[in-house]
């Protein structure tokens, strides 16, 4: 009986030792300088991550994002407003970084080996598995062209109410 119990729990010992474990290696705020040139910006933007090493094949880049974008082309100021989710609309036609309805007034970004991805709701991150060493990322806000100079952090007149926030985290798994 007590050999069997010896071997169960050096069964469980090494079934335990071999975990992957994540580590958060980058935690880095978007300032808010940056944020704005981009939104108000008709290209994609690069983004240049503070990571010692750079990114590696493996990396699991989590992206917060909150806040409100003030897309201008109203009357008054803070009347035309969405989050960095976007706000689906017919004009796809009309929209310069990515011609989907779905992705319309969306804040996105792209890995250059995956498509492109917008932005979820405040309070889940979106999860981008990167899949070469060194890879680049893009940031970039899908307006119709023309539109993107009255493009504002935050609503209404007072653009520092609720302004646009992204916070951007790398993750590595780690074996054990």
């Amino acid at each position: 009986m007590r050999s069997a119990a010896f071997f169960l729990v050096l069964l469980i010992a090494r079934s335990v030792s071999g975990a992957e474990v994540e580590s958060r290696v980058l935690t880095h705020y978007l300032p808010q300088d940056f944020l704005e040139s981009a939104v108000r910006s008709e290209k994609w933007t690069a983004l240049s991550l503070p990571l010692k090493g750079g990114l590696h094949k493996g990396d699991v880049v989590r992206i917060w994002a909150g806040g409100l974008i003030d897309r201008g082309n109203g009357e008054q100021p803070g009347q035309n407003v969405n989050g960095p989710e976007g706000a689906a609309s017919e004009e796809a036609a009309q929209l310069t970084l990515a011609p989907d309805p779905q992705l319309a007034f969306a804040l996105l970004f792209k890995a250059e080996t995956s498509g492109i991805h917008k932005c979820l709701a405040a309070g889940k991150p979106l999860e981008i598995t990167l899949t070469k060493d060194k890879e680049q990322l893009w940031i970039g806000f899908n307006d119709r062209r023309g539109h993107y100079q009255d493009n504002h952090l935050g609503k209404g007149r007072r653009h520092e109410y609720d302004p646009l926030w992204v916070r951007i985290e790398v993750v590595r798994l780690i074996v054990d």
